[in-house]
């Protein structure tokens, strides 16, 4: 399963996601070499996954060039041999370094293809028609009347994350059929697709009040992982929106510590090694996990693009900054001068008359779970661990795989306290990417969407 995980992503991330197929054509005296390799020695860089002791790590590879001095003789860079396993490898044009937005943006396209054929990031209002998300008929804000549920999705996803996700157990199945019931509660239930790496979220907000302008409907929010930043900062740049209430689901409310300018080397290979585990979980247990084919293509499509400027694998200064070329990740780093996040929440609170939740937890593999139980204490610092898995710590708190727990009830210098904070505790089965299958987080839903 994992390995079909990233052969997809190699898949969708084919040529037409960076380049132009002309761009690609390996030249003649490259075609005639003996040692040559189609997809390798076609003058493109690469990426490889490799297995390296329980982690997935990205290992970048320069394109094969010509070497040598003197007379018409030349001779070619071979790739050195790695001993380890290489569970994919996607080759891509290389962009350089100010090229770097423009993969962003084609990579946003290729995660949220709703809008991706429109030449601009993907961003726009949906609504569910019975069957798939349709696009608004004209005037529709202006004159929908009653209640309004709009969901938001997190990073590396669509809206078409939430009708999967209800889809996989038979509760949530059945309370997306109650919330987008005609006439039950909702007059609409809206989906509002984004790019979520090319832009911060705070733009999100600023396209998302431009789509709601004119509506007087009664407006529900629920944002999952990233998608709460982008309504936090919606009821902080539109406060006189009639939004009835917002509820956050692992929403990184306070940053998350995957996404510190000084780990995005370290967050590539995290994500990379959580999404190979819990595919390989889920096919143990049985179990559907709609999200995790987004988050492969994501940090697949994100190795790729940084990978000149990071140069994977290496620990410089130029790869500690890197993540500042990543303007939807820098904006949810977990650090104490992160800017944007200081000018969120103002006053210490939400909007004066928005009804504000959240709810979330930390994740904590069952021991027996390998290979689960060992990515999950090489990345959290736990007592003892630092000295022997020091380059691979990215949490120093509870978490659920992507977001610190404490993060998700954090505004500003108000911290939520119960009933606007509903904490799930520890769990071996629920995490990041799977919060909308457990039952307790669909009663809570279903409870305040009334």
């Amino acid at each position: 399963m994992s390995h079909a995980l990233w052969r997809n992503a190699r898949e969708q991330l084919g040529e037409p996601a960076f380049a132009r197929a002309e761009d690609l054509r390996a030249s003649i005296q490259q075609r005639r070499r003996r040692s040559y390799e189609a997809g390798r020695d076609d003058g493109r860089a690469a990426v490889r996954l490799v297995r390296d002791d329980g982690m997935l790590r990205w290992v970048y590879e320069p394109p094969a060039r010509p070497r040598g001095a003197g007379g018409g003789r030349r001779s070619w860079r071979a790739v050195g041999l790695d001993p380890r396993e290489t569970v994919e490898r996607i080759a891509f044009p290389e962009l350089g370094e100010n090229a770097v937005t423009a993969g962003l943006v084609k990579l946003d396209h290729r995660l949220n293809p709703v809008l991706g054929n429109l030449g601009a990031p993907a961003q726009g209002l949906r609504r569910w028609d019975g069957q798939a998300w349709a696009p608004l008929p004209a005037g529709f804000m202006d004159t929908v009347q009653g209640r309004v549920l709009v969901l938001v999705h997190g990073t590396f996803s669509a809206s078409a994350m939430y009708a999967k996700e209800f889809a996989a157990t038979a509760d949530g199945e059945a309370l997306f059929e109650r919330l987008t019931r005609a006439g039950d509660r909702y007059a609409a239930v809206l989906a509002f697709d984004h790019p979520t790496l090319s832009v911060a979220p705070w733009l999100n907000a600023l396209a998302l009040r431009d789509a709601l302008a004119g509506c007087t409907a009664e407006l529900d929010f629920v944002g999952h992982s990233r998608g709460g930043l982008v309504i936090a900062w919606l009821l902080r740049l539109a406060p006189t929106l009639p939004v009835r209430q917002a509820l956050f689901v692992g929403s990184p409310l306070a940053g998350t510590s995957l996404a510190a300018p000084d780990k995005i080397g370290q967050a590539l290979d995290t994500l990379a090694s959580i999404a190979d585990a819990l595919a390989e979980g889920a096919v143990r247990a049985g179990r559907l996990m709609p999200g995790l084919e987004s988050l492969s293509l994501g940090v697949a499509g994100l190795a790729c693009v940084l990978g000149k400027v990071l140069a994977l694998g290496s620990r410089t200064p130029l790869a500690d900054a890197a993540v500042g070329l990543v303007p939807g990740l820098l904006a949810q780093g977990r650090i104490a001068n992160n800017l944007e996040l200081a000018q969120l929440w103002p006053l210490q609170g939400p909007a004066t008359g928005v009804d504000v939740r959240a709810i979330g937890g930390s994740f904590k593999p069952s021991e027996t779970h390998e290979p689960l139980w060992k990515l999950w204490k090489r990345i959290n610092n736990l007592k003892g661990q630092a000295m022997y898995y020091g380059a691979d710590l990215i949490f120093d708190q509870p978490n659920d795989l992507v977001v610190d727990s404490t993060s998700m009830s954090r505004l500003g210098d108000l911290t939520l306290a119960a009933p606007h904070w509903e904490d799930l505790g520890v769990s071996a089965q629920t995490h990041h990417t799977n919060y909308f299958q457990d039952l307790r987080v669909l009663n809570w839903l279903d409870g305040r969407l009334r």
